[in-house]
């Protein structure tokens, strides 16, 4: 097969340029119908053709806090406590700092807790190191590590620079730098926490209530119930199942499709 050369291999470049900035406005406008479709079915009260309309843009892989948001309202409207808490985790996970997704999310998990009549004692208890761990964003973990490390050295080079100090402003030295680095070395934990939670999947229970059983299959034997909203790790696939872990411990199969993932 040839290849093209010369004026021709810059028209067929051209021309796909063209043909990508074409396809990319015509999604943008897409997404733009969507949304607005969504909204408007959102104001007028018709929460499932919202929830159709956000999850088209779902389905095109958009990421934003605010879809996520008003999926999770739109699903809460319907009554589908298990969807809402799941895109409310989504919305908190790319934007932690929104309070509004934080609020509806502890709300949606209140009333799930009141229907969740045999709860599973510790089931949706996380140990305290991944709630420290969970409570700030990555980014605030990072910059508090980096300011710590740096003030730590800061101080320790003061300290051993600093002609002849006098005892007392060696003293102060001494105990900002022991103070600065058990502070970097607090959020060094932190960022190691991150890494590890970042590398084992978690998801949300969908569903109002699904049978955990004890292999990847319907013929096992169920061990356990567990309802809407719950948070799970997922630590292994056979098909379409999934094995997950309770922060109790617990562990099961169920259907991959009653798990969102985050």
């Amino acid at each position: 097969m040839k290849r093209a050369s010369g004026w021709r291999a810059w028209f067929r470049r051209a021309v796909l340029a063209l043909a990508l900035l074409q396809a990319g406005a015509a999604r943008a406008d897409r997404t733009d119908e969507a949304w607005r479709r969504g909204n408007d079915a959102y104001l007028h009260g018709d929460y499932a053709g919202a929830v159709a309309a956000y999850e088209e843009l779902d389905r095109q892989a958009l990421v934003s806090s605010d879809l996520y948001f008003n999926l999770g309202d739109a699903y809460y409207r319907q009554g589908n406590l298990g969807r809402a808490i799941w895109s409310f985790e989504r919305a908190a996970a790319v934007d932690p700092d929104d309070d509004d997704a934080r609020y509806n999310l502890t709300q949606a998990r209140k009333i799930a807790d009141r229907r969740a009549h045999d709860k599973i004692e510790g089931a949706d208890r996380e140990p305290f190191w991944m709630r420290v761990v969970a409570s700030l964003a990555p980014a605030t973990e990072t910059w508090l590590f980096t300011a710590f490390y740096l003030a730590f050295f800061a101080v320790f080079a003061a300290l051993w620079l600093r002609r002849r100090p006098t005892a007392q402003p060696r003293a102060l030295l001494g105990a900002s730098a022991s103070i600065l680095g058990a502070a970097a070395l607090l959020t060094g934990v932190l960022l190691a926490g991150r890494a590890y939670l970042d590398r084992v999947p978690s998801g949300v229970i969908l569903p109002d209530a699904v049978a955990v059983k004890e292999g990847a299959d319907t013929n096992y034997r169920t061990s356990f119930e567990l309802h809407a909203g719950l948070r799970v790790r997922l630590l292994d696939r056979d098909q379409d199942w999934l094995r997950i872990r309770l922060p109790n411990g617990l562990e099961g199969w169920i259907r991959e499709q009653d798990v969102g993932r985050l």
